[in-house]
């Protein structure tokens, strides 16, 4: 009887000494997998960015950028709103009246944006930071690779580009994982503080 009690104990030992380098064996594996599918993920959102993107889109994000607080909020409730002459041929390059009919045209006269161009504007101004925050929501949840998403949106954070249209973003009161991804870029990019 003890002989099978011992031969029963070195049998689960010996399996039990096995078992462990499948176990980290298996535990690699898993996080290979994991960081193969979130190399994918990146590739396939940066795909999916890139493909989004449209001349109307940057030509957007350049006009909103210049815009004031309250330019910002009446874009957004959808409500006419003077603009400066600067603007103006900015905010032209969205029009698809003929160039024959610009100096009859109402942005140029009443230096007021309306009608289809506020249309055009706010919808290309929005899908922008939809899709942008999609990104985010990617890089957030760390399904993406977090590194190659901060190296390939670090101009968000530059203070020519605008913030990703902050004072927009702020009037929507939406777009937080926009507003995440900026203030960790810059946090990182800041220059280290000296001691006291």
């Amino acid at each position: 009887m003890n002989t099978l009690l011992i031969i029963d104990t070195c049998i689960m030992a010996l399996s039990a000494i096995l078992i462990i380098p499948q176990l980290f064996l298996m535990r690699k594996q898993l996080k290979n997998n994991h960081e193969e599918h979130r190399r994918e993920n990146t590739v396939n959102i940066l795909h999916i960015w890139c493909n989004s993107l449209k001349k109307e889109s940057s030509m957007s994000e350049d006009v909103v950028r210049k815009f004031n607080e309250q330019q910002c909020q009446s874009l957004y409730k959808h409500e006419p709103f003077g603009v400066s002459d600067e603007v103006i041929p900015s905010i032209c390059k969205f029009c698809t009246l003929s160039k024959d009919d610009c100096p009859n045209c109402k942005i140029t006269t009443s230096k007021r944006v309306e009608g289809k161009i506020l249309n055009e504007l706010r919808y290309h101004v929005i899908s922008y930071l939809n899709m942008l925050e999609t990104v985010m929501v990617s890089w957030h949840l760390g399904i993406v690779d977090q590194e190659t998403i901060e190296d390939e949106f670090r101009f968000l954070a530059a203070d020519g580009k605008g913030m990703a249209l902050d004072a927009f973003r702020r009037t929507a009161g939406g777009y937080p994982l926009i507003g995440s991804f900026i203030d960790k870029i810059k946090d990182k990019t800041a220059p280290p503080k000296k001691p006291l």
